[in-house]
């Protein structure tokens, strides 16, 4: 058997090909390799996700399950492809299953080695975080709302929504208007002695 056989390298044309080959060297030490025969479960859905996966050679398929029990098939992946990278910043029970079609090889490493190694490597620690982002942000592109089951996505004018009346407009409520009473006529105790209801001068002090 020779060597390439009996000890797996990284790949050069995954996200860990943009490292160099030192650096690739030394991250494989951090992880380590090991087979997928066809039928074993790589990743359960559901279960919490604490590692990252790099398939080296083989086969993989993607299976999530939908809300009435059934499985739909997400994906099939290969050699160079990256599983379970998003529970280095968001850690979490995996989305979906991965179980091997085919005799596979893949190289798996903790969430916290890996990050152990950008902290302790920072140059390739940051190649590492910016091709990460970058196949992150290509799923996001590729995802299908309808496939993966998610209602969070806006739908704008979509003709399968129902047409929904505008509520009725609420009229604004009017003020009350205080209630009107009659004057008040003056008693006629007060007209008999001449009382007047205006205010009456004060007499200058010098004139008296």
């Amino acid at each position: 058997m020779t060597d390439i056989l009996s000890k797996p390298t990284l790949p050069t044309f995954s996200w860990i090909g943009h490292l160099k080959p030192d650096d690739r060297e030394l991250l494989s030490s951090y992880g380590e390799f090991f087979p997928g025969h066809p039928g074993n479960v790589i990743i359960e859905e559901g279960a919490m996700q604490t590692e990252v996966f790099v398939v080296i050679s083989g086969k993989l398929e993607v299976r999530a399950r939908q809300d009435d029990g059934s499985e739909i098939l997400l994906a099939q992946i290969g050699p160079g492809e990256t599983l379970g990278e998003i529970s280095l910043f968001d850690p979490g029970p995996a989305a979906a299953t991965v179980t091997a079609m085919e005799f596979s090889q893949l190289w798996r490493i903790a969430d916290a080695d890996l990050i152990h190694f950008m902290e302790e490597n920072p140059g390739a620690g940051n190649v590492l975080l910016r091709t990460l982002a970058s196949i992150l942000a290509q799923r996001l592109r590729q995802m299908n709302p309808r496939a993966f089951g998610l209602s969070t996505y806006a739908v704008v004018d979509s003709p399968e929504l129902e047409q929904q009346s505008p509520a009725p407009a609420i009229e604004p409520e009017q003020p009350k208007k205080a209630p009107s009473f009659p004057p008040k006529e003056i008693p006629p105790t007060y007209k008999a002695q001449g009382v007047s209801r205006k205010t009456q001068a004060v007499p200058d002090l010098d004139e008296l």
